[in-house]
């Protein structure tokens, strides 16, 4: 058995030990069908919340009213969860109410995909009522029993689903395909921040093409906010998003591939719900794709701006990273002779004694001046070199 599993069997042993069912549950066992590395471990059992704290001696509540105890194991945290049917759904999300029972199988069957509703025993045995162990070697996502019911209980499951097909590089079967058309409208009672999870984890997934292709297929891109599909073109739908690092550079490269500009990205992004600096980063790398870089350019933009903008572009044109064009971009930005305007050794108040004026305009104005010439190399950043030529700048425009 893999070793995030072997750290938590000693919570199945100590459930078993007082009478309880215990397995481990949901896509820790996807994973391990599918040789991924696995993430979180979650428990289901037959025991209540009340005596799975009783049972452990640190505990945490996030859901007691839903089954959910967290247990801190041997510095690790599981997620373990009561046997539970539910009611019907409020929403389209959540449902009304849950009931706790004693079947292994009856909680199997209320998940949402095959390949995520099966269960394994403390001896690596897999228990798979579904079908998922038989939909992971097909490479087959598809929902547990009807489709149409499932979406109807919680909408957000249509974009994971899709979410699942970038990861894997399955394909969709065609009876959840066709639920997706006719129930996506449903996805429009789903928050957008849920559903940019989704889509920022399909946007990272290697088979992302795939995934854009059933988007637009089924419709469900009509529910995601901004994505009319004149905007869809082929070098957005294809582009490696999954190369990139941060979400800052995801979003980035969504907007310029989306071919839009400033005034139309913040408004796209603002309805994607991002953070103020999310949006911000996001922006700011995709005005400098495709730039002709000097050292000024280098100087606004910042080294994690070039960088990343720099990591887009070749991804756009040749499908691949060059790092050594990245080191030396590095490696020019390292050598510019200031990174920021603070790094001048005259500042406003220097200029305005040197001047022997008040503040106003002209302070920034200056300042500009000095910063080019330092950046292009002919001014040395020394404050006495600066107010030299300062002065032979002043001399010059009276000879003009």
């Amino acid at each position: 058995m893999n070793e995030p599993f072997t750290h938590a069997i000693p919570i199945l042993h100590t459930l078993h030990e007082h009478g309880h069912q215990a397995y481990f549950v949901g896509g820790a066992v996807r994973d391990v069908l599918l040789g991924r590395e696995i993430g979180d471990i979650d428990i289901a059992t037959d025991a209540t919340p009340e005596m799975v704290e009783s049972l452990f001696e640190k505990t945490v509540d996030v859901g007691k009213e839903h089954g959910t105890v967290i247990v801190l194991h041997d510095g690790g945290s599981y997620e373990v969860t009561t046997f539970r049917t539910e009611s019907e759904y409020e929403d389209f999300r959540r449902p009304k109410e849950v009931a706790f029972i004693t079947s292994l199988k009856e909680d199997l069957l209320r998940r949402d995909l095959t390949i995520n509703a099966m269960a394994m025993d403390i001896n690596g045995e897999i228990i798979d009522h579904v079908g998922g162990k038989q939909d992971i070697e097909r490479k087959r996502i598809q929902t547990v029993g009807d489709p149409a019911c499932r979406f109807q209980e919680d909408a957000l499951r249509m974009m994971r689903a899709v979410r699942f097909l970038s990861q894997l590089g399955f394909e969709l079967a065609a009876e959840t395909a066709e639920a997706m058309k006719k129930d996506k409208h449903l996805l429009a009672n789903i928050s957008v921040e849920r559903k940019k999870i989704e889509m920022e984890k399909l946007l990272k997934g290697r088979y992302c093409e795939q995934a854009m292709k059933v988007l637009i297929s089924t419709k469900l891109y009509e529910e995601l906010p901004g994505l009319k599909k004149e905007r869809l073109q082929e070098s957005f739908r294809s582009f490696p998003y999954y190369l990139l690092d941060g979400l800052e550079e995801v979003w980035g490269a969504v907007i310029h591939l989306l071919g839009l500009d400033e005034a139309d990205a913040v408004p796209f992004l603002k309805e994607w719900k991002l953070s103020t600096k999310l949006l911000k980063d996001a922006v700011a790398i995709s005005e400098y794709v495709d730039c002709d870089w000097d050292a000024e350019k280098m100087f606004e933009a910042g080294e994690h701006v070039l960088l990343s903008s720099l990591k887009i572009t070749q991804l756009k044109h040749e499908r691949r990273i060059f790092f050594d064009e990245l080191e030396a971009a590095k490696r020019s930005y390292d050598a510019l002779p200031i990174k920021k305007l603070q790094d001048l050794t005259i500042s406003g108040k220097d200029l305005m004694a040197f001047r022997q004026k008040t503040s106003g305009k002209w302070i920034a104005e200056e300042l500009d001046l000095v910063k080019k010439a330092v950046l292009q190399n002919r001014l040395e950043n020394r404050k006495e070199a600066i107010e030299e030529w300062l002065t032979a700048c002043d001399q010059q425009l009276e000879n003009d």
